[in-house]
């Protein structure tokens, strides 16, 4: 079963720094590790990071928690090809992509492919944050569902570099 997960939880000034935008996507984006990465809302993965900070900084809101990190990842017996996890990983993100800017990248550095999500909490649009709600996180789990058609089960996790 798939499951999906939203790295930091629980940890206390987790990916509150200055740095946090470049961190996460360049960890993301690492060549060795990601065949395959896109964005919405950002010019490229090359300038995602500098440009949701821009983002931020242009309605006042460059201090708090500033992105959301998580991970899709599948299990063996799904036998989800690095293709198909692109494929899906570029749908997925049209979900956030009317309000954030959004990264992903598909790993295969395991022994099942993975995607990573690195989204702005600060919308594009008018600056509001990402709220995060209860009601949010079930609503894109089924709309993963829906682009995947496979279960997906959601964890609670702080392991951000699977």
């Amino acid at each position: 079963m798939a499951t999906y997960s939203v790295a930091g939880i629980g940890e206390h000034g987790k990916f509150f720094d200055e740095n946090a935008y470049r961190d996460a996507i360049n960890y993301i984006t690492q060549h060795g590790q990601a065949p395959y990465y896109g964005g919405a809302n950002v010019s490229s993965t090359e300038n995602a990071s500098t440009e949701m900070k821009e983002t931020a900084v242009a309605f006042g809101k460059d201090s708090g928690k500033r992105l959301r990190h998580s991970v899709l990842s599948f299990s063996e017996s799904e036998q989800i090809t690095p293709e198909q996890a692109n494929e899906f990983g570029q749908q997925i993100i049209q979900y956030y992509s009317p309000e954030y800017q959004i990264v992903y990248a598909v790993h295969n550095n395991t022994s099942h492919p993975h995607i990573h999500f690195v989204m702005n909490q600060i919308s594009h649009l008018d600056g509001h944050r990402y709220a995060g709600k209860k009601k949010d996180y079930y609503d894109f789990q089924r709309y993963m569902k829906s682009v995947t058609h496979l279960p997906i089960r959601l964890v609670k996790d702080t392991d951000s570099s699977r």
